[in-house]
């Protein structure tokens, strides 16, 4: 969807719609399907051109891991959902610190004492996986993946 929207995101929003639906691969699509991505596409317009650029460098981001990273996300961020909205909060939180932070505190962070006895180990294995795959960083092409381990929403 990433490089169909950047090639088309200066359409008006009606002659995409109209693209959209003569798209030969959307046509394979269930109906379910092509209403999601109708929707996708209406509220993609709906954002200001600043976010427009955000979503569109982050589709380019997530099209550049491996499939197991991008399951790797789903599933924790299905998980993140889950927790009571405090939590998500404050593992929203401690996920923008550990991706400050090069691969060997990170480790020391997750580690500590203090980490562990904040997060349960559910928030602690989202948080472990998430922080290790790093989005781009706003306004630059791409972003760079980290390992160790390999993991928004």
């Amino acid at each position: 969807m990433g490089d169909w929207l950047r090639a088309h995101q200066n359409m008006p929003p009606d002659q995409q719609e109209k693209l959209l639906e003569n798209d030969p691969s959307f046509k394979r699509q269930t109906p379910q399907r092509q209403a999601e991505l109708k929707e996708r596409l209406r509220k993609f317009n709906s954002l200001t051109p600043t976010q427009r650029k955000l979503a569109l460098d982050r589709m380019q981001w997530m099209a550049s891991l491996s499939p197991q990273q991008r399951q790797d996300i789903r599933d924790s961020n299905k998980t993140l959902e889950t927790l009571p909205k405090d939590r998500q909060v404050m593992v929203h939180r401690a996920l923008r610190h550990l991706r400050q932070m090069d691969p060997q505190e990170r480790q020391q962070e997750l580690e500590s004492d203090r980490f562990k006895s904040t997060f349960s180990e559910q928030e602690q294995g989202i948080l472990s996986k998430l922080a290790s795959i790093s989005p781009p960083e706003p306004g630059l092409n791409g972003g760079g993946t980290q390992s160790p381990s390999e993991s928004p929403k």
